[in-house]
């Protein structure tokens, strides 16, 4: 009978003690052997296999917190969008009102159909907590409709800065007209004779009185109702001293019997500036001042343009 190939292994815990003795066949020491490669192998497997997966999880945790970051950072850019298409809202109220106030056609308004269009706050916010799931498609969309939104805006603000500018140009028009038109007394006295037909003090017949006259002392100082450039300073018969103001759009104003002036033609003068003093140069039964008003020259009531 022919004998089976084995091995012997012999431990030795000490010199004097007895050793241990293990006999191993040849086909379980080649079964040993292929278990611990197998094992080995598995190891080696199972270890890399972490690796990757480790990995894989931090790279996730990294996109996590990007996106966590990209999330909040699209909820407070949403949030700016949503502010300025409030201000646009309120700047374009405002910007209806001043048109009625100043009766400026909304007709003519440049952005008179400009609405601020776009996603509302809460819409927003549903909108960045749903990038938490990391949806590259959603996050895109996002971002384009924040692109739209900041596109529109800044087309409605250019349409906006059109029609300031056209309220402003036409503000400053009207503030010119203000100043140039005549409202304000030209000498504190007492009216002693109105605008129109009278029976004149010289002659005894009824003649047109282009003006009206108010009594005042003698130096007293007479004022300019409105801004404007004196276009006459001298002696004229009948009126005695006088001196003639151009305020433009069509007001001219006239003041006469003064005993002195203070402006020469040709000058700037503004409202409320002493432009001479009261006087009884002239055709005149006492101190007093003759003012006139025309409007495309012709002569209107002073009354009529005096608000103060």
């Amino acid at each position: 009978m022919k004998l089976k190939k084995s091995y012997t292994i012999l431990i030795l815990p000490n010199p004097k003690d007895k050793p241990y003795r293990f006999i191993l066949t040849k086909r379980a020491l080649n079964t040993i052997i292929a278990a611990s490669a197998f094992l080995v192998l598995l190891f080696l497997f199972m270890g890399g296999s972490y690796i990757v997966m480790a990995g894989k999880v931090w790279e996730l945790e990294s996109l996590r917190k990007v996106t966590k970051s990209q999330k909040l950072q699209i909820q407070t850019f949403a949030s700016t969008v949503d502010e300025l298409k409030k201000q646009m809202s309120r700047l374009n109220e405002l910007d209806t009102k001043l048109r009625v106030i100043t009766n400026l056609d909304a007709a003519d308004k440049k952005n008179n159909n400009t609405q601020v269009l776009g996603m509302g706050g809460q819409k927003e916010i549903e909108l960045g907590s749903s990038l938490a799931s990391a949806d590259e498609k959603m996050h895109e969309e996002a971002l384009a409709k924040m692109h739209d939104e900041m596109t529109r805006l800044k087309s409605d603000a250019l349409k906006q800065e059109v029609s300031f500018q056209e309220l402003s140009d036409f503000m400053k028009e009207k503030s010119s007209m203000w100043a140039s038109t005549p409202s304000i007394w030209p000498v504190k006295g007492w009216l002693t004779s109105g605008f129109g037909n009278r029976v004149s003090p010289f002659t005894g017949s009824y003649q047109m009185h282009k003006g009206i006259d108010i009594a005042a002392r003698s130096d007293t100082p007479i004022i300019a109702p409105a801004a404007g450039i004196v276009v006459k300073e001298g002696f004229e018969a009948g009126l005695g001293k006088t001196i003639k103001i151009d305020h433009g759009y069509g007001y001219v104003t006239s003041y006469g019997h003064l005993s002195k002036t203070k402006v020469t033609a040709g000058q700037r003068i503004k409202r409320g500036q002493v432009i001479g003093y009261v006087g009884n140069t002239g055709y005149s039964t006492g101190p007093h001042l003759h003012y006139e008003v025309h409007v495309n020259n012709i002569p209107v009531n002073p009354l009529k343009h005096i608000l103060d």
